[in-house]
């Protein structure tokens, strides 16, 4: 998404929403200038108490992949979890070249083809 697709509007109502406030963004600035980003938010099994940090969304942009970004806000995210005894971090992965070459970069990450459930509501 461009910032000139971006609803201003829109955007401000949705951060007063109660889940978005659960999320958390980490930015890559180079300059004045967002060139990355990671949201995350955690969630816990009231059962037993397993926490999870579940990635919504990484993304750095074309020219500037290739430069470690996106490993460094994966780590500080990383850092995020541990600070809060999180279990397990989970996403949905991408299956381009670039993200793949991403995930392979975990020597202990487990990358597996689970089907998902998705129904949409609107």
């Amino acid at each position: 998404m461009c910032s000139s697709d971006i609803n201003e509007e829109e955007l401000c109502e949705r951060l007063d929403d109660e889940l978005a406030k659960r999320s958390t963004s980490i930015l890559a600035m180079d300059e004045d200038r967002v060139v990355g980003r990671i949201e995350y938010h955690f969630y816990s099994c009231f059962q037993d108490g397993y926490r999870i940090c579940y990635v919504d969304w990484l993304y750095v942009l074309p020219k500037n992949r290739n430069k470690g970004i996106a490993k460094k806000l994966f780590n500080e995210m990383i850092k995020d979890c541990i600070n809060h005894n999180v279990d397990e971090i989970r996403l949905i992965r991408a299956t381009n070249k670039n993200a793949c070459d991403f995930y392979d970069s975990f020597q202990s990450a487990k990358l597996c083809e689970f089907p998902f459930f998705i129904q949409h509501l609107h």
